[in-house]
């Protein structure tokens, strides 16, 4: 016989946690070959590949309805059936009313899975939103700082060039003055000075 195994089984396997194993069998239990029911339940090793290829889905950031077709592509869907009465043949109104329920229920389940993807797609894409803002928010600070930093460097080096500048002709200036000949003073200048 097979041996069946818990969540916790197939959390120790793959390393997933708990919670996230039961969150992806809760959207996608028609994937899932399992047996029993609540607490009971154990999965046959086949689900294993499942849940691997849910969590990859998950990590690629697909949503639900995208998973559900990639699981439909390479898994069949699983439907545990208990036809069998206690005398071991199924009677008629038994067979119309499981018929019945699982055409119904994939339906069902579905819907309520597919809304909870889409809420958690949705609650995934507005935290990326608000991390987005965040950081822009951030860079918008730097940026502004970035300004008045560059504004102030401007500032100083265009006073300290005007201060070079002034002291470069204060300098020349002064070896124009040295390097002239002094010229005789003319009869004029020498009477009048």
């Amino acid at each position: 016989m097979t041996e069946l195994l818990s969540i916790k089984d197939i959390s120790q396997e793959i390393g997933i946690p708990q919670s996230t194993l039961r969150y992806y069998r809760d959207l996608f239990m028609d994937y899932l070959p399992a047996t029993g029911e609540g607490k009971k339940k154990r999965f046959y090793p086949e689900a294993v590949e499942v849940f691997q290829a849910i969590a990859k889905g998950m990590h690629q950031n697909k949503n639900a309805d995208d998973i559900a077709r990639d699981l439909n592509r390479r898994f069949a869907r699983f439907i545990e059936v208990d036809t069998e009465s206690q005398d071991g043949s199924a009677t008629a109104p038994q067979e119309e009313e499981l018929a019945q329920s699982q055409a119904l229920s994939p339906i069902a389940h579905v819907e309520g899975s597919t809304i909870m993807a889409v809420i958690a797609s949705q609650n995934q894409a507005l935290q990326q939103i608000a991390a987005t803002i965040s950081i822009v928010n951030g860079q918008q600070e730097e940026l502004h700082d970035l300004r008045q930093e560059v504004s102030k460097l401007e500032e100083r080096m265009e006073a300290e060039l005007t201060e070079h500048f002034q002291l470069v002709d204060a300098r020349l200036q002064q070896l124009v003055e040295e390097k002239e000949p002094t010229k005789p003073k003319s009869f004029w200048q020498r009477l009048f000075s």
